[in-house]
This record gives C-alpha cells, structure tokens and sequence, in this order.
C-alpha cells in the first residue's frame, strides 16, 4: 500500500471504482447485480473489485460484495470533497468577495445556491435578480451598507401599498447619504410612515448587503463602491438562513431605531 496521495491517484484513475463504492456503501450486492447496476462487463468489474479487495475496501464472499469499515469512511470523505470541489468551481466568480471568515456555516452550503453574475449581455442580471426577491416577497430583512435606486424603490412601492412588511438595518454612513438626498430620503420616509417598514441606524462596520426573503430565502449581496452588483446569491439553504437571520438581528439589537422625522421633507 502507497501513501495517501498515491491511494487516492488509485481510486480516482477510474470512475468504476468510485462507482462500486458509492453503490456499496447504500448496499451490499452481488457481481450480478453491480454488473447490471453499473453497466459494466464482468471483466472490468473482476478487476475493478480485486483492486477495492486488495486495498480492504471492501470484502467478498464468494460472489457476495460488501463494503468495509474502511471503504465507507473513505467513501464518504470523497463525497464531501467533491462537493467541496463543486462549491468552490461554482463559487470562483464571487469566493473572493465573500465574507467567508465571518460564516458560522460550511462552505459546501452553498454548493446549491443560485448565484446571478453580470454579463456583457446582460451587466444588471444581479440588480434584477434582488429586485425580483423584493417583489416576490411578503416579509423582507435586510442588512446594508449601500443604496440602490430600483431597489429602494420597490421596497418603498410595496411597502407603502401594504404588500410587504421590512425591517432594515443601515450604516450610519449610508443613513447620512440617504438623509442627504431627497431621492432616497423622501422615499424612506414614506416607509417608516406607512407602518410597514422598521428602519435602524448601526454604527458598525458591513462588509456585505444580506437579505432574507420571508425567513426561508437567504441573499448575500457583493456591492462595489460605485453601487454596481457584482453578485447575488441566493439560497434556501437552512443553514444559510439562520446565519443571516441572526447576522441581521444581532445588528438590529444593537442599532437605534430612525422614525421618519430623521427626513426633511
């Protein structure tokens, strides 16, 4: 037996015995059936199930296989990398923007999240997207550090018509900027007077606009300084929810509330 890298080189050189591992590690099975399973000749599987054998992967009984201790654990531990694997190809857009440090979960979560990027075709595909999870919504939570117009205004449109209900934490940064500004500030007033909309100032530091879409859809948002969307990122992950949920909340405790006089109007 060689060292680690060189089992591993072994067990990734072909794709059947992977196969036979996976399909062994849900079940034992006789060469009948891993042959028809796998849609391999019998050939290939002999040999394939004499070098798992070898290696004490697995163990046969006459024409009986079944998977050892030790070929379960490796099997699973491969899984995990190749998910591991998976989420980072599918993250290498946006893995540098992220605030990974600050994650109490597993990578691999968002192994499955949608992620909307710009494109030369379509460079506000990420913009469209957030606003999209506004409109869609009944409840919205969100974190942020930035404004932007279409999106402010579909909070502002939704929540005075009664349809949806927010509560959002803001930069003091960006309060300043928004009270600054009758775009934006106007519009933020009409909120906090409608009732639908509970608004707070927090003097921290965010690296990252986060969302939730009635507690069950999560978005985590990179913003450029100029206020173009590198990416968002959605998933429904529970995991992932619970983070931002309780990223959000935490900001919210210790964040005072704005009430609508904060706006000249």
């Amino acid at each position: 037996m060689g060292g680690p890298v060189d089992e591993i080189r072994f067990l990734v050189a072909s794709k059947n015995r992977v196969r036979v591992l996976e399909y062994l590690s849900e079940t034992p099975a006789d060469r009948e059936e891993l042959a028809a399973e796998l849609a391999v000749s019998r050939p290939t599987l002999s040999r394939v199930l004499t070098g798992l054998e070898e290696r004490q992967w697995i163990s046969q009984h006459g024409s009986d296989c079944e998977i050892t201790t030790s070929g379960a654990f490796l099997t699973e531990s491969f899984r995990a990398l190749e998910e591991a694997v998976e989420t980072m190809q599918r993250l290498e857009p946006v893995v540098d923007s992220l605030p990974i440090a600050e994650f109490d979960f597993e990578l691999v979560r968002l192994r499955d999240a949608t992620i909307t990027t710009p494109t030369q075709t379509d460079p506000g595909a990420p913009l469209r997207r957030a606003r999209q999870l506004i409109l869609e919504a009944d409840e919205f939570h969100f974190l942020t550090n930035t404004v932007v117009s279409p999106l402010a205004e579909a909070l502002r449109e939704r929540t005075v018509q009664g349809e949806l209900t927010v509560v959002g934490v803001v930069t003091e940064e960006l309060l300043d900027t928004i009270s600054a500004s009758p775009a934006f500030g106007d519009p933020t007033r009409e909120m906090i007077e409608s009732g639908g909309a509970e608004l707070y100032r927090y003097d921290g530091s965010v690296s990252q606009t986060l969302g939730v879409a009635d507690g069950t859809v999560a978005s985590i948002t990179h913003v450029d300084p100029d206020g173009s969307q590198r990416a968002q990122i959605e998933t429904d992950d529970e995991h992932v929810c619970t983070w931002v949920r309780s990223t959000i909340e935490a900001c919210r405790r210790e964040s005072e509330r704005i009430d609508a006089g904060t706006f000249s109007q």
